[in-house]
């Protein structure tokens, strides 16, 4: 492989390792503009490209922390869910005893 050819291996590599960064932070929009970038590289490299072991390592581990977040964000909304249910509950009998009291204290 020429050298232009290792240096767009690199800087794929280097892509690869600051998108998974900006993932391990949150920060979207910054891991798409990454992969973005290392798209563009290896489309000017296509002819080059060969297996990169640890392009595809990072690859996974990406998506295995893309599966992690997702399961996470799941189980949050389950029990954001299951409480605004009990608040709905906890709401609707607070209303009801505000309303018996008031009835009691007009009778009396």
């Amino acid at each position: 492989m020429s050298s232009t050819g290792e240096k767009c291996q690199a800087d794929i590599v280097c892509l690869t390792k600051a998108a998974a960064e900006a993932a391990e932070f949150g920060q979207w929009d910054v891991v798409a503009q990454y992969y973005r970038e290392r798209g563009a590289l290896l489309v000017a490299m296509e002819s080059q490209v060969q297996p990169m072991s640890d392009v595809l390592k990072l690859d996974g581990q990406m998506l295995d922390r893309v599966s992690t977040v997702q399961a996470v964000l799941a189980s949050l909304m389950r029990e954001a869910a299951v409480t605004r249910q009990r608040l709905r509950s906890l709401h609707r009998k607070v209303a009801i005893q505000s309303a018996d009291s008031m009835t009691v204290s007009m009778k009396a």
